[in-house]
């Protein structure tokens, strides 16, 4: 399967409306993460689940955790040690 063909779940959940899970990470996320900015009028309710998904994968990406543990596992995952 290529990364451009839709799964049978994708075709389902291209119209469905944004989980109450997914506007819980989102919301979670915006506090931590420096891409928040690009979301701050964001109305979550309106999301699709799609939609939702890009935004908490770059959310994520861009996360820095407040945990001095976390930071530091984040770095390793990052390469910044080798």
């Amino acid at each position: 399967m290529t990364l451009k063909s839709k799964d049978w779940i994708d075709e389902i959940l291209e119209d469905e409306p944004c989980s109450t899970i997914q506007m819980g990470i989102i919301e979670s996320l915006l506090i931590t993460s420096s891409a928040n900015i690009n979301y701050n009028n964001l109305d979550i309710e309106k999301l699709t689940y799609e939609e939702a998904e890009k935004i908490i994968r770059e959310l994520r990406e861009n996360n820095n955790p407040r945990d001095c543990k976390d930071q530091l596992n984040k770095m390793f995952e990052r390469g910044i040690f080798k």
